[in-house]
């Protein structure tokens, strides 16, 4: 848990030498359904571009791609915050309410040509435990190519063991 407080510190400060700022236009392009389907798994993601202030008063804000998810085993749903999708998206810590979303995403240098979404999502099911995810896409920015993993120290004083949607999966927008 340690490491991921520095992981966000960190990228926090990397962004803070930004001026105010407003969407960024590449985050854009991936608004909208995304899916997996493979064997019996399916799974719906749904992302929306929203500007966030880290410290209120600060002036730093950063662009964000905010998302909630839907896992389904055999038809049976296993997890989801799906219908929180058309909520009103969080402008800062303030206002940011608790499990409404899973997934926080940011481009680094807002710049489509690294190919490269960093962030986490909440594991609904194993305690909402925080999974750290890497997505690269392609340049028709109509494939995720998504990988999570646990932070070190996972599952300690939880006794959540495990990760409920598969290490890797593809999404494409639908």
């Amino acid at each position: 848990m340690k490491n991921i407080l520095i992981i966000i510190v960190l990228i926090t400060l990397s962004f803070a030498g930004r001026s105010q700022s407003t969407i960024c236009p590449a985050l854009q392009a991936f608004t909208g359904e995304w899916r997996y389907i493979s064997g019996q798994d399916e799974i719906r993601v749904y992302l929306r571009a929203g500007d966030y202030t880290i410290l209120e008063g600060s002036g730093t804000t950063i662009a964000k791609l905010w998302g909630w998810h839907e896992y389904k085993r055999a038809g049976t749903v296993v997890e989801s915050n799906y219908a929180n999708r058309f909520m009103t998206l969080p402008t800062n810590s303030g206002n940011a309410v608790a499990n409404s979303y899973s997934i926080s995403l940011q481009m680094p240098q807002c710049a489509p040509a690294g190919n490269k979404l960093i962030g986490n999502i909440d594991d609904i099911s194993q305690c909402n435990e925080m999974k750290m995810v890497t997505i690269i896409f392609n340049t028709a920015q109509n494939q995720l190519i998504w990988e999570q993993r646990h932070s070190q120290g996972f599952g300690f004083g939880t006794n959540c063991k495990g990760m409920t949607l598969p290490r890797t999966f593809v999404l494409t927008k639908q």
